[in-house]
């Protein structure tokens, strides 16, 4: 961890909801695959499509990103390669330059579909210095 804090256009507060909420999505997503499994005699034809349900937790974090301003979003996917690895701390500059230079910006989709998302957005806050508050 260090002792610098680097600036950020997101809140660190809102990072580590939309984690919070990639978490909760991530989980109920896995339990879902699990159901594909049941035979066809277990399965109530006449119950509603699980999956054509709306998934509170995608709601949520789908409006939030979206309520973002632009910088913030980028910010996110910054985060989130730190997180991973592939920027340093010291290269946030470098991070948040190729965020600005992505030119379709899907941020949530993005998220949503990258494995361990959540825990890139925590290892990334707390690289810039930005730990969770107890």
């Amino acid at each position: 961890m260090t002792d610098q804090h680097f600036s950020i256009t997101l809140d660190p507060a809102i990072g580590y909801k939309i984690a919070d909420l990639i978490r909760e999505f991530d989980s109920e997503d896995f339990a879902l695959q699990g159901e594909d499994d049941l035979s066809e005699d277990i399965v109530d034809k006449d119950a509603p499509n699980t999956q054509q349900m709306t998934d509170p937790f995608e709601a949520e974090l789908t409006g939030l990103i979206a309520s973002l301003n632009i910088d913030a979003q980028r910010d996110l996917l910054a985060l989130s390669w730190v997180g991973r690895g592939d920027y340093a701390a010291r290269n946030w500059s470098d991070a948040r330059r190729q965020a600005r230079e992505t030119m379709h910006l899907h941020v949530a989709q993005y998220l949503k579909e990258t494995p361990l998302a959540s825990d890139f957005l925590i290892e990334g806050l707390t690289q810039l210095g930005y730990p969770r508050p107890e």
